[in-house]
């Protein structure tokens, strides 16, 4: 998904592109949860702790929640 402009799913990587002014969209199991392998039964990936409501607080960001099913 780089190819994309994804980058991997860190607080500090997260915080340097709404310094810099740009759209970041969250998936919170990132690459592993939205294309999971064939092998794999499904399960939710959600951190213990999160950094990212309050990075979005400290640079103002709009949080859109959304869910797709299938």
């Amino acid at each position: 998904l780089s190819q994309f402009g994804a980058v991997p799913v860190s607080p500090r990587n997260a915080a340097k592109l709404m310094k810099a002014g740009e759209v970041v969209l969250l998936f919170p199991g990132g690459v592993k949860e939205t294309v999971p392998s064939r092998d794999e039964k499904y399960a939710l990936q959600w951190p213990d702790k999160s950094e990212f409501v309050r990075l979005a607080a400290k640079y103002n960001a709009t949080i859109i929640p959304f869910a797709g099913v299938g």
